[in-house]
């Protein structure tokens, strides 16, 4: 069984004129704690009632590559993924955000990630509070499903169904993704059971195979690094839009910085904002010719992709605080094989 924890640790110095605001590692934890009775009873109520809408974003699931393009036209990005899917990107930098995942093989949607408030997500509200969605549809903290005779039971513990909880949305499955904090949904997953099956993002059981994930060569994991840097960077304004914070500015030096600490991280095989190889984050912005009034820092390590650390730095306090903080510009995001860092600066006025 693989199980989910997430380490937080916060600091701040004053280091010469440079502020430092570093969150330490975010980590994906095993899950054994089931939730409360009363959202079974919730899910069991809604379960009588519920039906797939008709019409919605999630109606383009299994759709085709051409007929995404006549629907949506030609995504403003085209990144590729470590799960055999490409995402076509569409709406950067506004509540139209939306990710399609299109399957390298059939060339048909697989799975979608929906981030903008003016999508349509029916029977869901992006920005809605978890009781009202709760009462309209099916939650459970234990949900089985069975691909190609291989039977999956997925254990869902209290985190799990406070800021991602799962259910079956008539063919596919629906990931609903809340900020725990103000308790509103963020976003919202959909999925195949075979992209479901291949990241198993739960703890859970299973009898038989599951399904590999590609095996990509350094040339494949080197454009996914990158892809995953730019979904960090656009998923981050996006929230920091919804939150009415000001935008961040791109900063190809402080990704090199963030590049660089994230390949160390995995290379050495440490987590850690300070490191007896290459130093502390000053030290690091330093050697990348940074020149700032104010740096922050968050890692994290082993989630499944970009979204999903998307939101477990939002879900965390501390992480939080880098990530909506009003004094920050610019950012750079570095990828490397499930470890990521963001790199947040403050530059200095000339």
């Amino acid at each position: 069984m693989r199980k989910t924890n997430v380490i937080i640790f916060a600091i701040a110095v004053i280091v010469f004129a440079g502020t430092f605001l570093i969150s330490l590692v975010s980590l994906p934890s095993d899950n054994t704690t089931s939730s409360s009775s009363k959202n079974r009873q919730m899910s069991m109520t809604a379960h009588k009632t519920f039906k797939v809408p008709k019409s919605g974003i999630h109606s383009l699931m299994g759709k085709t590559e051409k007929q995404i393009l006549r629907t949506l036209g030609k995504p403003e990005r085209t990144d590729p993924s470590k799960f055999g899917y490409r995402w076509f990107i569409y709406g950067k930098a506004s509540e139209k955000y939306v990710q399609i995942g299109i399957d390298n093989e059939t060339n048909r949607v697989t799975t979608i990630y929906a981030l903008g408030k003016k999508l349509k997500t029916n029977p869901f509200a992006i920005g809605d509070e978890s009781q009202k969605i709760y009462e309209k549809v099916p939650i459970a903290d234990e949900v089985s499903l069975t691909y190609r005779g291989t039977k999956i039971d997925f254990e869902l513990n209290e985190e799990d169904m406070m800021v991602r909880p799962l259910m079956k949305f008539g063919k596919i499955w629906v990931q609903l993704n809340f900020d725990h904090l103000s308790d509103r949904l963020i976003g919202i997953r959909y999925m195949t059971t075979e992209v479901l099956a291949m990241q198993h993002p739960y703890s859970m059981t299973y009898q038989g195979n599951l399904p590999e994930t590609p095996t990509l060569t350094e040339a494949q994991w080197t454009a996914v690094n990158q892809s995953e840097d730019r979904e960090i960077f656009d998923v981050s304004n996006v929230l920091r839009l919804r939150f009415k914070k000001k935008m961040l500015q791109w900063n190809d030096a402080a990704q090199q910085a963030a590049y660089k600490h994230s390949k160390e991280m995995k290379m050495k095989n440490y987590f850690s904002h300070g490191s007896k190889w290459s130093g502390d984050l000053k030290t690091r912005l330093d050697r990348e010719n940074i020149n700032f009034q104010m740096a922050g820092e968050n890692i994290a390590a082993k989630y499944p992709d970009a979204l999903a650390v998307s939101l477990g730095w939002l879900n965390s306090v501390d992480h939080r605080k880098n990530l909506l903080n009003d004094d920050f510009t610019e950012l750079g995001v570095g990828s490397y094989q499930n470890y990521y860092t963001q790199d947040f600066v403050r530059p200095m006025i000339p």
